[in-house]
């Protein structure tokens, strides 16, 4: 009678374990977003950026940025308000007329 008290509580644990298992793989894989999680107010050299995309906070996110990414594959958090951040921008725009200067593809 023991023992089959005893199995019935491993079975129940280990059916559990799946349970919560399963949904926490669930829940963690849909905030496996690539987003900054800070930003740095230091200018970025024009030279060195290729393209940028912007973070909206509540799209996945925590908060609002302007990723630059370097001609190297970097990807630079910056602030979206900043005045020189608009700047630069503005110069990726008009160096990249055809492509609007936005990367394309998604963050690695």
């Amino acid at each position: 009678m023991a023992r089959c008290g005893f199995f019935s509580l491993c079975v129940g644990v280990w059916i559990t374990a799946v349970i919560m298992s399963i949904t926490m793989d669930v829940s963690l894989g849909e905030q496996a977003l690539d987003c900054c999680l800070k930003v740095s107010h230091h200018k970025i050299p024009k030279r060195i950026v290729a393209c940028y995309q912007e973070q909206h906070k509540g799209d996945g996110c925590f908060i609002n940025a302007v990723v630059f990414r370097t001609r190297k594959g970097r990807d630079l958090c910056a602030p979206p308000e900043a005045d020189w951040v608009i700047d630069l921008k503005n110069v990726v725009d008009s160096r990249n007329k055809s492509k609007d200067g936005i990367c394309k593809d998604k963050r690695a």
